[in-house]
């Protein structure tokens, strides 16, 4: 009986591009931590300032990325003058990239000119068509954001003087103020 020495060669696998996938911040190496609310000493009367560094990763399929960093995020102007509502911060474009680069990031220095008190600083990052360019090209489009969408939050008190006893309850809320 004889046997023929043979091999099966297999097709190549068929390798596709990558497609888009959520941007990922790593907050892990995020200066300052989001963990604990940030306190701002602006009573000296020297410009105080905060400098934020995140980590941004995603797939962008070709398509940057838009982050933009609000103060009071989706909050309405209440009674309390400190808080007037959302306010757009800094906008600005990440270009695309590969998820394997290690080397985009976000940063802004914010000065709390004429703020005070406790606020929010939220950043949004997402790939530029989740944004609602026809209507709003600075907030989200509700029908994508859930899928391509990443927030961080930080939680800032603005002290204006040696006195000032704002503490974090005085936070905006998105409930409606109740009148006592």
């Amino acid at each position: 009986m004889l046997f023929a020495g043979s091999c099966i060669v297999a097709d190549p696998p068929e390798y596709r591009a990558p497609g888009q996938t959520r941007p990922v911040l790593n907050m892990y190496s995020a200066v300052p931590t989001a963990t604990q609310a940030l306190v701002i000493d602006a009573s000296t009367g020297a410009h105080a300032a905060l400098s934020f560094t995140v980590q941004v990763r995603s797939e962008d399929a070709g398509e940057p990325l838009r982050a933009v960093l609000f103060l009071d995020y989706q909050m309405k102007a209440g009674i309390d003058p400190n808080h007037k509502g959302e306010d757009i911060l800094v906008p600005k474009t990440i270009p695309a990239s590969t998820y394997d680069n290690v080397g985009r990031f976000f940063t802004h220095t914010w000065q709390p000119m004429n703020v005070k008190g406790c606020h929010f600083l939220t950043l949004v990052v997402a790939h530029r068509s989740t944004f609602q360019e026809n209507v709003d090209e600075l907030h989200l489009d509700p029908r994508y954001a859930d899928d391509d969408a990443a927030l961080v939050t930080w939680t800032v008190n603005v002290v204006t003087s040696a006195t000032d006893e704002t503490t974090l309850a005085s936070c905006p809320s998105r409930e409606e103020p109740t009148v006592p």
